[in-house]
């Protein structure tokens, strides 16, 4: 399916998810009557004299049938070679080599009496590689039922965003695919600019030619003037704006970015990505905010009747320059890092946990991180813990929060907020959502937790902050601390202490890299 028809068909896949995953709704109840009462949603024919809604329901599933995934819960329900359930983006089924008859439902491979593998098991009956994947789901010990999850989003909750996001990445990807080599190194080569993604994101565009110029408005009858409104010379189209226009080359010139002669017989985007990769990092930072600028006051030109002034331009686009590289020189001057994202302390006789996770993919560990203080900023403990086998990052900040809540227990804090950076995991658990990724096990000492406690368990959202720094304030804070064996690293700039805690976790249990600037 293309973009355009998973656009018109979103509210579709909607209900297609609907029907799978509340099949006691009323819609789902007469579809599977009247069409597929033997079978499911995903592998029933349209029939003959089928309804409208039916049809239409039909056309719409592709989509939601290479996206789902079953989430184990007590195995019941999964066919361990037939149905998708391995974790992961893409090979969710057990790569048959040879079916062995006597074992088919995942619950035959769980060891009997506790809440584990069976590795003796698993390892008899596929590769190494797969058993590592098959190890790597957690198995909760209420046993909760199994179920059908949308594996693009950490909920597991199928939303038309997900989807449209799913199908424009698959698009993109087959263009790659078939572009040359330059093409695929100007997108590298784009993507890693330490500018706004609003910019280059509009670069991305203006090459696509995905931008509201007169060309395409012209072509869709939307309006009649055709001349670009910097220059007035000729037709305002993608050639003209990435490469021709000549007030694009005047700023080019100023900038002291090299045009070279092509071939006459030589495409405009293949003249455009050779400038651009000929040119170092800082120049390459001027081309593409020079393209953003000038579209930037083209349409204030256009829609404001700001007149359109060639020195401002150079004034702007040299001091956005200029702003950006000192941005990424010192993190800490980033608005986004600064007031908003900063740790607030609880109030008299709560404590604060706040927990993290580092994730490494290629290992399949997690270390998890938690820090209790109190409303004077106190240091009321820390913990850290190594697991293996872990899927992805969504279950590395889950097991983060599991041990949170563990660790808060065994310290007997009677008052709490649990405060971490994963929105998805914090949600999941103020809805119950059972259904997600994990949660069966964390949901349940949540529970529990929060009966013990009578309602005074709390849970907050941290925003996401930029790199790998975690950042605090900590008034009257020591410069080291040391907690379970594990010294945390400070580092004081501008009144804020610094923990970057991923670096110290993963050198302390041995993994080596380098810093990244």
């Amino acid at each position: 399916m293309d973009v355009h028809n998973a656009f018109l068909h979103g509210d579709l896949d909607e209900e297609v998810w609907r029907i799978l995953s509340q099949p006691q709704c009323l819609l789902a109840k007469v579809l599977k009557a009247r069409y597929f009462p033997f079978s499911d949603i995903l592998t029933a024919k349209v029939g003959s004299y089928p309804s409208f809604t039916w049809r239409s329901i039909c056309s719409a599933r592709e989509l939601i049938g290479e996206g789902i995934l079953w989430r184990v819960g007590n195995g019941v329900r999964v066919n361990i070679w037939n149905d998708p359930w391995l974790p992961g983006r893409e090979n969710n089924r057990i790569p048959i080599q040879k079916i062995w008859p006597a074992w088919t439902t995942v619950n035959q491979l769980f060891s009997n009496g506790n809440s584990t593998w069976n590795r003796e098991l698993v390892h008899k009956l596929v590769d190494v590689d797969t058993a590592n994947r098959i190890f790597s789901i957690p198995i909760s010990e209420q046993r909760p039922e199994d179920v059908l999850v949308w594996k693009h989003e950490g909920s597991g909750e199928f939303t038309v965003r997900s989807g449209y996001r799913v199908l424009f990445t698959e698009r993109l990807q087959n263009v790659l695919s078939n572009s040359n080599e330059d093409y695929k190194c100007f997108y590298t080569n784009l993507w890693a600019l330490n500018i706004p993604s609003k910019i280059k994101i509009h670069v991305w565009r203006v090459f696509n030619n995905l931008v509201p110029h007169y060309g395409n408005l012209n072509r869709r009858t939307l309006c009649v003037e055709t001349a670009c409104p910097l220059c007035k010379e000729v037709l305002e189209d993608t050639e003209h704006l990435l490469w021709s226009c000549g007030a694009l080359r005047s700023v080019w010139t100023s900038l002291q970015i090299k045009l070279p002669h092509f071939d006459a017989s030589l495409d405009y985007k293949n003249c455009f990505v050779s400038t651009f990769l000929a040119e170092d990092g800082r120049q390459r930072r001027l081309i593409s905010i020079s393209l953003w600028c000038l579209w930037y006051h083209r349409n204030k030109l256009v829609h404001e009747g700001v007149k359109f002034s060639m020195s401002k331009v150079l004034r702007f686009i040299r001091g956005y320059d200029h702003d950006t590289w000192l941005v990424n020189k010192n993190p800490l001057l980033s608005s986004g890092c600064r007031g908003k994202d900063i740790w607030r302390p609880p109030e008299s006789d709560i404590i604060k946990l706040n927990f993290d996770a580092s994730y490494l993919p290629e290992k399949k560990i997690a270390i998890t991180a938690v820090l209790a203080r109190d409303s004077r900023g106190k240091v009321a403990g820390t913990d850290t813990y190594l697991f293996e086998d872990v899927g992805d990052a969504f279950v590395a900040e889950a097991r983060a929060c599991e041990r949170a809540l563990l660790f808060a227990r065994m310290m007997g804090f009677r008052r709490l907020i649990v405060e971490g950076d994963s929105l998805t995991v914090i949600k999941s658990i103020m809805k119950k959502r059972k259904t997600d990724r994990f949660l069966g096990r964390l949901l349940f000492i949540f529970s529990v937790y929060n009966n013990c406690l009578k309602k005074s368990l709390t849970f907050m959202c941290l925003g996401r902050l930029i790199g790998r720094l975690t950042f605090w304030r900590w008034k009257d804070g020591e410069e080291e601390y040391a907690g379970t064996g594990l010294q945390w690293q400070v580092l004081r700039r501008a009144g804020w202490l610094i923990l970057d805690v991923e670096t110290v976790l993963l050198q302390a249990h041995g993994f080596h890299f380098l810093e990244s600037n």
